[in-house]
């Protein structure tokens, strides 16, 4: 029989024997889990076997109980990303075909998921197949839940058994809602003549409804529009917006295409009037629309995306009061003696949502 002499003490350890717990056995795999610790000296408290060696700070398999030292995401964690992986670390090197063979989920069930360890066999990845869909809906919907453990049949790389546990975690929500325009900052502004004539005033009377106009008028005097959105009502928790559209009914007048290019920018005013006109617009979004020939009194949609300028604005809302606002005009005027503008009733504009949120 292979003996090994050990310093100190006089003592034998059969090679191989249940005390050669530092050589890896599981599969025949070579490599060693740790450095090989000597036998304590004569005299030293090991020997009195008050205490025993460790490999770094951690005591040797079979010397405790083993278990999880943590799990990520948290055991009831929220708010998870669809690309969420699962990551298990043992206080043990654990034997990986009994430790996944363990694996229970009725949620994510193990045909939809892959297992990676590292070279320690101290941490397990579980990564799931495809992308975990979010909750969708309205504030009201709840969030998906993530229900998964390991049954008892695991075992540390030593064979001591894992004792069962279960965890849990849930993903963000994907919430749609709609804002109607503010009416008390949504409307128009003129080069000199206050907000306009007629059904571009935001107290129209009656059959006229308060309406954004954006072009010029038959004096030949310049209307700009502005649009407001109170995002107030929106809930704090909001990760981001995966859109925001301006949608919004539009009349052509005259012959808005001889206005020139067209003019939509983000900004940021506190009243309708002349400070909005000069505001340094945030970010110049582009055109709004393309300027064909149209007929008179033509009848079409706006839709406008305004996703990062909807995501600037709610992460600086508290310096925008709560505001999310834009401007629209055109390039040059019409000395044609007429009305040539886009006409947007301030009832059907509005801003569609959708955004993430725990």
């Amino acid at each position: 029989m292979e003996t090994r002499d050990c310093s100190g003490p006089k003592g034998f350890i059969e090679a191989g024997g249940a005390d050669d717990w530092w050589q890896p056995s599981e599969g025949g795999a070579g490599g060693d889990w740790g450095a090989s610790l000597p036998l304590p000296e004569a005299g030293s408290a090991g020997a009195a076997g008050s205490t025993v060696g460790t490999i770094g700070n951690r005591p040797p398999p079979g010397s405790e109980a083993p278990g999880v030292l943590v799990v990520t995401p948290a055991d009831g964690a929220t708010g998870q990303h669809s690309d969420q992986t699962i990551v298990i670390q043992f206080t043990e090197p654990m034997n990986s075909e009994a430790t996944e063979g363990a694996y229970q989920s009725n949620d994510l069930p193990a045909a939809s998921v892959s297992f990676t360890w590292d070279d320690g066999r101290t941490a397990l990845t579980i990564t799931p197949r495809a992308g975990l869909p979010y909750a969708a809906g309205t504030l009201a919907t709840p969030a998906n839940t993530y229900h998964w453990g390991l049954d008892g049949s695991a075992r540390t790389h030593a064979g001591q058994a894992l004792a069962a546990v279960q965890f849990s975690f849930s993903t963000l929500r994907q919430v749609s809602s709609e804002l109607r325009a503010d009416p008390a900052r949504t409307g128009t502004w003129t080069d000199g003549e206050g907000e306009g004539l007629h059904n571009c005033v935001r107290a129209a009377k009656a059959p006229s409804q308060p309406t954004v106009c954006i072009g010029d008028d038959a004096n030949n005097v310049r209307y700009t529009g502005f649009l407001s959105f109170d995002l107030s009502v929106l809930p704090d928790q909001i990760t981001s917006f995966v859109s925001a559209r301006l949608q919004a009914n539009a009349v052509t007048y005259g012959t808005p295409e001889a206005l020139g290019a067209s003019r939509l920018e983000h900004v940021s005013f506190e009243q309708l009037g002349d400070a909005a006109l000069r505001a340094a617009p945030l970010v110049p979004l582009g055109a709004f629309w393309g300027g064909p020939s149209l007929l008179n009194v033509t009848q079409l949609v706006l839709s406008e995306d305004l996703t990062g300028a909807v995501q600037d604005d709610y992460a600086n809302r508290a310096a925008r009061q709560s505001r999310s606002q834009y401007r629209l005009g055109f390039a040059q005027l019409s000395a044609d003696g007429s009305w040539d503008d886009l006409e947007l009733p301030t009832n059907g504009i509005r801003l569609g949502l959708t955004y993430l949120l725990p």
